[in-house]
């Protein structure tokens, strides 16, 4: 049945229902599902206005144009593969000179911007769906904990606490993509990067360009959301000490935000990140790391004494190397990695098994933890090159092993992950968080492939800096606008999981829709004529040319004129 609702102006308004209940003055009682869900709305709405006027107060010069045309990633209706085109998007209402003007000329307050994002995106990770998923499987009775840990002495309480703090910890995936410009000879800074659609022969799959390290959070639900927090334009001679300096930073920030009080975020790192250094850096603060180690890696348990040993004490304790059992079988025979002639002694027993069978993407898994082991630390090179004394960094070391792959392909290698931190945590914990590492890939997935992030063709790495934040921005707002989404989906298309949110590119679709209700805090353009360009006759010269590292001393061969025997064909 319909009932009819006057409205002003003579018209009427009809609204479906079935026996709903009218109020004396003959109005209809409001559904409360309808009307939680548009408070829901409206909540979602002012939280994104607020971000949107934090965010233009970051911009501190050539804000309307840098706002504007995060706007129009954000709108435009194809993925961005050129950053001239955007100016022909409806929300960019300035030239296009003001587009590029505003990467050369525009300024960016960093360190306002990255206490915005680390204060507002990691909270919205986890959505709706992931708060019931870890309902379900957050089954710890803190009442119950709380009282078995009164007769606790304070350090041990709080430890305990950090490692039962699973389903709160804030969980960080530091990882670094390539910003490939391999034919702008006239841009500085540029280095071979690793990325990994190069066609070059070999396996280095490199390419000459800039390289950009982001901190994204990670929720406990895995989906293709990842919230960039923080990016720092790295080189292979400095990274360490910029990856030791970018999570300072985010933990100096997290605590500003209030973030992070009950339990010691973790930080997940890669294949190619040193284990030891970044565990020696961060030492004293209150974070717990995890790295994926290469193969080979060695790890020693601590020396054992006892009384009545003559001699000078044990240095170190029984190794664990990280192979797998036919690599052991081959050092024996004599064909042992790395060129290895003599037989491995096997590696000691685990402290810790863990069999979980019938996991739904990886069959059968099993995890081997050995605790209180150290790496294997050269004095003379690397991060502890010129110390007296070298520091003993005890950790837990992680052997998983898998039965399959999610396509179904069979595991070509095993995983070896080793965490240090200020407390022990489950090794249960320890590889379920690695593999939420990948939520990142689906970051740069969407930065690269819909929003440009490697579109922008700029001269300067400066430029490229700021384009980089604009991306993140835009990254940012997807996140916050998730709430307030419609699936607007293509025919094709299949109908998202109602258990899951919706991708960050059905987000996108529908963006257009969401700013209307928002508006902008960018100043309406002013009318202006173009302006005289360039004198006719003069001439700023050739750019000047940046050799890549080591092309220096590289000969260079000169262009010799094509005769009739030197012809090309």
């Amino acid at each position: 049945m319909l009932h009819t609702l006057p409205r002003p102006g003579s018209r009427l308004q009809t609204m479906p229902g079935t026996g709903c209940t009218l109020l004396p003055d003959g109005y209809p009682e409001p559904d409360p599902a309808v009307f939680a869900a548009a408070v829901t709305r409206y909540r979602a709405l002012e939280k994104l206005r607020e971000f949107r006027s934090r965010l233009y107060a970051c911009l501190a010069r050539r804000a309307d144009a840098l706002f504007e045309l995060t706007d129009a990633v954000l709108c435009a209706d194809h993925a961005v593969a050129s950053l001239v085109r955007l100016c022909l998007e409806p929300e960019f209402t300035r030239g296009h000179g003001a587009l590029y003007d505003a990467l050369s000329a525009g300024r960016v307050d960093d360190e306002r911007l990255f206490s915005l994002l680390a204060a507002e995106l990691p909270p919205a990770v986890d959505g709706p769906e992931a708060s019931a998923w870890i309902a379900e499987h957050d089954l710890i009775d803190r009442e119950t904990l709380e009282k078995a840990l009164a007769g606790l002495a304070p350090g041990d309480a709080a430890q305990v606490l950090d490692a039962c703090a699973r389903w709160s910890r804030l969980r960080f995936a530091v990882d670094a993509t390539a910003y490939p410009r391999p034919d702008a000879w006239c841009s500085p800074g540029r280095e071979h990067v690793h990325h990994g659609a190069c066609h070059c022969k070999g396996s280095s799959k490199t390419a000459p360009g800039w390289e950009y390290q982001f901190t994204a959070a990670v929720g406990h639900l895995r989906t293709a959301w990842a919230a960039l927090i923080d990016v720092a334009r790295t080189t292979p001679t400095t990274r360490t000490t910029q990856t030791i300096a970018q999570v300072r930073d985010v933990l100096r920030r997290l605590r500003a935000a209030g973030h992070g009080r009950k339990a010691a975020p973790l930080f997940v790192f890669d294949a190619g990140y040193s284990a030891a250094a970044l565990a020696d850096g961060l030492l004293g603060c209150p974070a717990h790391i995890l790295v994926r180690l290469a193969t080979g890696s060695v790890f020693y348990a601590e020396p054992v004494t006892w009384d009545g040993k003559y001699g000078r004490p044990p240095r170190r304790g029984a190794a664990v190397h990280c192979l797998e059992l036919a690599d052991f079988a081959a050092a024996e025979a004599g064909r042992g990695p790395r060129g290895r002639k003599k037989p491995l002694p096997p590696n000691p027993e685990p402290d810790e098994e863990l069999a979980l069978p019938d996991t739904p993407l990886y069959g059968t898994v099993r995890a081997e933890a050995w605790h209180r082991v150290c790496p294997l630390i050269h004095g003379d090179r690397g991060w502890f090159a010129g110390r007296e004394k070298l520091p003993v960094l005890p950790g837990t070391l992680v052997h998983v092993t898998v039965e399959r792959l999610p396509d179904g392909r069979d595991p070509h290698r095993a995983m070896w992950l080793w965490h240090a931190g200020p407390g022990p945590l489950s090794t249960d914990e320890l590889w379920r968080a690695y593999l939420a590492r990948f939520d990142i890939e689906h970051a740069f997935k969407l930065a690269k492939g819909t929003l440009g992030l490697a579109a922008a063709k700029v001269r300067d790495p400066e430029q490229a800096d700021r384009w980089v934040r604009i991306i993140m921005t835009a990254c940012a707002q997807l996140l916050l606008a998730r709430p307030l989404a419609a699936d607007l989906r293509r025919p094709w298309e299949k109908q998202p999981d109602p258990s899951r949110p919706l991708t960050p590119g059905r987000v996108r679709r529908g963006f257009r829709n969401i700013r209307r209700e928002l508006g902008t805090p960018a100043r309406v353009a002013k009318p202006s004529r173009p302006g005289p360009g360039r004198p006719k006759g003069s001439s700023k010269g050739p750019a000047p040319r940046h050799l890549l590292p080591g092309e220096a001393d590289m000969p260079r061969t000169t262009n010799k004129p094509l005769t009739s025997k030197k012809v090309k064909t």
